[in-house]
């Protein structure tokens, strides 16, 4: 019988900080339900020792907050090599890209979700257009060569239906840059379920199963869920803990017991996914649903798995 968590398959992120310089519209920062603080220096370190001597690879140095702000964001790089980082692009200046090019950074994604500067507003909220556009001009021509992953961001939405990649692609002159590529995206909004310019009344997870994450949060805390952004469904504590300890806790088995039968009082992240169901889950979640059920069997979310990570 495979683990509840598996951590050879999931998802896993360490969140450097859990502050953050603007207040998106599509963001619950503004009313965030746990301190906003970056993760202590001694904690990063411990997290990085025990991942090591476990051989699990962080795959985001990125949760809620917005990771340029963390000041040691290059030396915390360096203790997750490979790893990708996130950010709405207002704080990549020139002397930050270059301390975060001689890292050991693998992907980086840049965040300016629209071509037209008065929409862009409405998204980033506190964001100026012009500075990130900039910003990411530099970065594009500072990289360029290096062993580098560059995504340019943007946001699928009704005020942005029009954009196209082909759009962005000529905006930023990306044929001189074949390390960057455009990526769309979806805008949820993780604290309403209703329907906004930004995004559908549906949000959160595929609702087929629960323990495809293991997020540390900045205060050391794990959460199993990337919808979970105020810390309702912890799983363990790495500031006490270590993540062996985390996997075979007592509290994933209550988890799943509650998630089967619906009890939404002990899982009131998940209850609020499940109450929003307005949406149609796209194919590969019925896969992964379907996986879930059949894995003994056939590897089907593995399968899943792959196609949504490419």
């Amino acid at each position: 019988m495979r683990p509840i968590l598996d951590i050879s398959t999931a998802k896993v992120s360490v969140e450097l900080t859990s502050k953050c310089n603007l207040r998106c519209n599509m963001c619950p920062m503004s009313n965030l339900q746990r301190p906003k603080a970056h993760m202590p220096w001694w904690l990063v370190e411990k997290v990085a020792a025990d991942f090591r001597d476990n051989g699990i690879r962080v795959r985001w140095l990125h949760e809620m907050g917005e990771p340029l702000l963390y000041p040691q964001l290059a030396e915390a790089i360096d203790l997750f090599p490979g790893c990708s980082v996130s950010t709405n692009t207002m704080l990549l200046d020139r002397a930050t890209a270059e301390r975060i090019l001689a890292s050991t950074l693998g992907r980086i994604r840049l965040c300016v979700d629209t071509l037209n500067p008065d929409v862009y507003p409405t998204i980033r909220k506190g964001g100026k257009f012009e500075q990130v556009v900039g910003n990411i001009r530099t970065f594009l021509e500072l990289s360029r060569g290096l062993a580098i992953q560059v995504e340019i961001q943007r946001m699928i939405t009704r005020p942005t239906a029009h954009e196209t990649l082909e759009d962005f692609r000529r905006f930023f002159d990306l044929d001189r840059y074949p390390q960057a590529r455009v990526i769309e995206k979806t805008c949820e909004g993780l604290d309403t379920s209703d329907a906004t310019d930004l995004h559908d009344s549906y949000y959160g997870c595929f609702q087929g199963y629960p323990f495809n994450w293991f997020i540390v949060m900045s205060d050391g805390r794990v959460s199993h869920c990337c919808y979970d952004a105020h810390g309702q469904q912890p799983i363990g504590d790495l500031k006490t803990q270590t993540v062996r300890e985390v996997l075979s806790s007592p509290i994933l088995g209550k988890y799943m017991a509650a998630f089967k039968a619906r009890d939404w009082d002990t899982l009131p992240r998940c209850g609020e996914c499940y109450r929003n169901t307005t949406g149609t889950g796209v194919v590969v979640d019925h896969l992964v649903q379907l996986g879930h059920r059949l894995d003994r069997v056939l590897p089907v979310k593995q399968v899943a798995r792959k196609i949504i990570n490419r």
